[in-house]
């Protein structure tokens, strides 16, 4: 169990709405700093030019050292318009650096999709509020495509809500159980929940590893067991326990309804089901995170502790040239960087061209001299004019390059699209 005041509430769990006021960055503590983990796109910590891998030491002049992440991330966020001073070191470039970034509405994106030939893919990395309408969206766009092979990304999905994470399983699982919530508690009924597609229209290979947690596991458990898909790469966390949270009543509240009703023990929950109370905002101290169950996949299988064992094991792509393939993003075709501009494009970019084996410092935001000459040798290699801006071209290119090095270097990716391949290969010679 854990304890979580108000504005910690809103920090961790305000995110699960898929929304909220800030620059637009995940951080994690890991070891004495607080890490950048992800930088969202078009965010104003992108505009401002902070990357993942950066390290948190100082928000407002004051010194975060001590700071869990938690705590660093309320001093981040604040009411939109506002700015915030954040003080950083990066690798490879000296001392401090201090920017300030404008905060503004961040709408959190659980993934991105593509149409890639007669494969779609979509890469799901949480299961947030979100979640559910960014996969229909996925879907639509697989159904216009007349696209039935899909690639579900979901390496590095730590869990979200289980209320998602059901909606999404009944657009990709076909008739049956889901999974089953089995409170420990004699006085909570389980719940199980199932899946009414009779006819799903998609071919799926997951994709988890061994950071795939919780909610993750109950999606992938499910497509696996109901032979929706086969699942591809490591062994998965091994998080099959769920919890709930349970709101904490001010003593001046509980007092009053335990005098109201004659009850020794005041269950927030309790009030509600019991006896139609609601507490108010007003009533509420804080938020309690309790482990109040275990789930199931539907074998009846608990995972807790075990993870699921993929259908093709395929361990996770190594780094080359210290570029994890994973981390590269498409360019976005949304602006034209030249010399001496900064965009995640150029980082993309110059990820790309460094695989490609042109010769370019520790990618980063910036379009320095270096950069701008492996982009000259770039176009000209292509046969185009070599002027060395990322025109829309020349990201058309790069991100065909980029198709061609998951391909290479992903070889949990790869593995997955031969087996989307080699399935229609042998439906068609068996007719």
């Amino acid at each position: 169990s854990r304890y979580y005041t108000l504005d910690e509430f809103d920090t961790v769990y305000g995110g699960l709405t898929g929304s909220y006021e800030g620059i637009g960055v995940m951080i994690e503590k890991e070891g004495d700093y607080v890490v950048i983990i992800s930088v969202f796109p078009d965010s104003p910590a992108e505009e401002a030019g902070l990357m993942p891998g950066d390290k948190i030491v100082t928000v407002d002049g004051e010194s975060v050292e001590d700071l869990t992440a938690v705590e660093v991330s309320n001093l981040i966020r604040g009411p939109a318009d506002t700015y915030v001073s954040v003080g950083y070191i990066r690798d490879g470039v000296p001392g401090v650096n201090v920017i300030s970034v404008k905060r503004l509405p961040i709408e959190v994106l659980p993934g991105y999709y593509e149409v890639r030939g007669e494969i779609g893919y979509i890469k799901l990395e949480r299961f947030d509020e979100n979640a559910p309408a960014f996969i229909n969206r996925a879907l639509m766009e697989m159904d216009r495509n007349n696209v039935t092979k899909l690639i579900l990304d979901m390496r590095d999905n730590p869990g979200g809500l289980v209320s998602e994470t059901i909606q999404i399983a009944r657009r990709l699982v076909p008739t049956g159980l889901i999974t089953r919530l089995d409170y420990k508690s004699e006085r909570q009924r389980d719940v199980e929940y199932y899946s009414y597609q009779h006819n799903p229209r998609y071919n799926i290979a997951v994709l988890v590893n061994g950071r795939s947690a919780s909610a993750a596991e109950i999606l992938a458990g499910a497509i696996q067991e109901s032979k929706a898909g086969k699942l591809v790469g490591t062994r998965t966390f091994g998080k099959g326990v769920f919890q709930t949270l349970v709101p904490i009543l001010k003593p001046e509240a509980y007092n009053r309804y335990r005098l109201l009703f004659g009850i020794k023990e005041v269950d927030a929950y309790e009030l509600m089901y019991t006896y139609s109370i609601y507490p108010m905002d007003s009533e509420i101290q804080g938020w309690v995170l309790m482990t109040t169950g275990v789930y199931t996949t539907p074998s009846g299988k608990v995972i807790d502790g075990n993870g699921l064992e993929p259908d093709v094991p395929v361990e996770d792509p190594v780094p080359v040239k210290g570029i994890d393939i994973r981390s590269i993003q498409k360019l976005r075709k949304v602006s034209k960087p030249r010399l001496g501009q900064k965009s995640a494009d150029v980082l993309n970019a110059e990820k790309i061209l460094t695989l490609l084996g042109y010769d370019i410092d520790t990618p980063d935001t910036l379009l320095d001299q270096k950069t701008f000459e492996a982009i000259k040798a770039f176009q000209k290699a292509k046969g185009g004019g070599a002027y060395g801006r990322l025109d829309f071209t020349t990201q058309d290119w790069l991100n065909e390059e980029l198709n061609r090095l998951i391909i290479e270097y992903d070889t949990q990716y790869s593995k997955a699209l031969e087996l989307l391949t080699s399935a229609e290969e042998t439906v068609e010679e068996g007719e």
